[in-house]
Parts: C-alpha cells; structure tokens; sequence
C-alpha cells in the first residue's frame, strides 16, 4: 500500500498550508498527526472511530481536519450553521465518539458528543507509518438534503486517492502548484479537492475562510497556480475587476481558473475569458462519487461542458 499524505512520510519545512498569516509545515501537520493520535487515545478513542470535527473559520480547522485523517480517524465534518434537526440527524446517523471545534466555547451545547480542542504537537514528529490508501472508511460526508435529511455518504482512502490522481492527470497537477480557494471545509470541493489534493498532489493550499475577491487576486498574484471556487464567486470577482482592474493582474497569474458545485453560466464565462484571457475549466461529481469529469488542461474549454470522464472512471450516458 501506499501514503494517502506521501507529503508526510519524510516531511520537511516547506510550507503546505497558509490561512490568512498563520502558516504550517509538512513537519508540523505530522507531528500534529500524531498529538491528535496520542490526544484521542487518552479519550479512550482509537484509530478507525468516527471524530467530527466543527467547520469553523481559522487556521486550527483544516489542520485538525488533516491531523484526524492522517492519523487514521473516519473524519465526520459538521457544518456550524446546521440547524437542531439536521445535526441532531446528523450526529445521530454518524455516531462520533468526540468532536473536535478550534473554538469550543462558540459550540458548547449544542450536542451531547464531548467537544474536543486540538493539543499542541512537538515541533519534531517522530517516525511513523500515517494513513494507507485502503478501503477502510476515511470520510462520512453528508448530502445537502434537498430532498429530505441529509444521507451520509462513506468515502475511502481509495476513493479519494482516485479521484484525486484522477484530476492531478487531468490538470497536470503537481507539488510546483499552489491552490488557492474560500470554500467550506465540509463538502468535496473545498476538503477532499482543496484541503486533501494539495497534501497529496499539489504544493500547498492557500485557504481563505472568507472569501474576498482582492485577497483571492492578491494570493494568485503572488504565485499560486490554481483557484477552485464557485460560479457565484467568479460572478463576484468579474463584477470586483470591472471596478478595480488591478484584481486583473492576479487572476491572469493563475494557471488554471476551475469552477464547480454548480453550473457555470455562459454569461460569466465569456466575461471572465473578455477580463482574463482565459476560459474557467468546469468538472463535475457527487458528494457520493467525488470528482467523475473534468475539462483536461490541454482541451478547449466549452461553455457548459464538463469535459471527460477522469481517469479510472467509465461514465455511461442514458436518457
């Protein structure tokens, strides 16, 4: 088998996440591995038990998201705005044994599951074998329930290992790249693709809890590579650089510009492609399926199209 994380099998100092001015290591994210591993076993809690973890803005929510995933727990992502029935459902169906919240005060009572803070790690991990690409179940993630309470859906090592080599083909993505993006960290695209894709394909992310067009711009223009985001926010920032032209400098930096979660309409496409020069690609999948196609780097991008299917996936249309 392989790392599901290669990044933290020898990690080194380079920077692989940054969110807003705090910044951690490959090294760090190791060793927090592994505090996490040793903080969860004082519970009583041990590796391959569901933890959730509360999607609250700030630098302690991916890193505890990666931390439980690399050492091993079945990561159950909870929404802070989930109303009582739907948590209630949602703990209920899941069954976490804790839960982890960089704040803790701010979701006191709202659940019966112990809430958690992640403890400090030692700055120098010490050997260790962390997640394998297996079939054991890694992620619990829970559908938008619009028709009906949300339906938890059980992804592996192996699905999200797949889908993301998948798309590292399909975009020639590599650890030269750096991904930038504002989306929440409890659905596919801002946590498997963004969160998880760059600890194991790309270089680092750069996550903005809010999203703010001249912070996005800013990030790309100082040399990341890639920009994941939604077409509401695309919208956004065409009308932002229709008004302050210089946003233009770095959305032109980027080498590639992905939108997904929902259509991108044709109207905001040519205005981008007019801005920048550049067509945003589209990909599509399901929070049950992950990412299932993708427009390649080196296709046209059409408007309303998702490109092919990715690698590893056969796709059959039907009417």
């Amino acid at each position: 088998m392989s790392s599901l994380f290669p990044r933290l099998d020898a990690p080194g100092d380079e920077v692989v996440l940054q969110v807003d001015d705090t910044s951690f290591t490959a090294r760090q994210v190791a060793a927090s591995a592994q505090a996490v591993a040793l903080q969860l076993s004082g519970e009583g809690v041990r590796p391959g038990a569901h933890v959730a973890v509360w999607t609250q803005p700030g630098p302690q929510t991916p890193l505890t998201l990666l931390a439980l995933a690399a050492a091993g727990f079945v990561v159950v992502p909870l929404d802070v705005k989930l109303g009582p029935l739907e948590l209630g459902h949602v703990l209920g169906d899941a069954r976490p044994e804790v839960a982890f919240a960089a704040d803790v005060g701010a979701v006191q009572g709202r659940s019966r599951v112990k809430t958690l803070q992640l403890a400090s790690a030692s700055a120098v991990p010490t050997a260790r074998t962390f997640r394998q690409v297996d079939d054991a179940p890694l992620l619990v993630l829970y559908t938008s329930g619009t028709t009906g309470l949300p339906k938890g859906a059980v992804l592996s090592a192996r699905n999200v290992a797949a889908g993301l080599d998948g798309l590292a083909s399909a975009w020639r993505w590599t650890r030269a790249d750096t991904v930038v993006h504002a989306l929440p960290l409890f659905h596919v695209h801002g946590l498997v693709l963004g969160l998880f894709g760059s600890l194991r394909v790309g270089g680092a992310l750069r996550w903005f809890p809010r999203f703010e067009p001249a912070a996005v711009a800013q990030a790309l223009g100082e040399g990341s590579t890639l920009f994941f985001a939604v077409p509401t926010m695309y919208h956004r920032l065409a009308e932002a650089a229709a008004q302050a032209p210089g946003l233009l400098v770095g959305l032109r930096h980027a080498r590639l510009l992905v939108s997904g979660s929902a259509a991108l309409p044709q109207r905001d496409q040519q205005r981008l492609e007019q801005l920048t020069g550049r067509r945003v690609l589209e990909r599509y999948g399901m929070t049950e399926t992950l990412i299932t196609c993708a427009v390649r780097v080196d296709a046209r991008p059409s408007p309303g199209s998702v490109g092919q299917a990715i690698e590893g996936i056969e796709l059959k249309l039907v009417d």
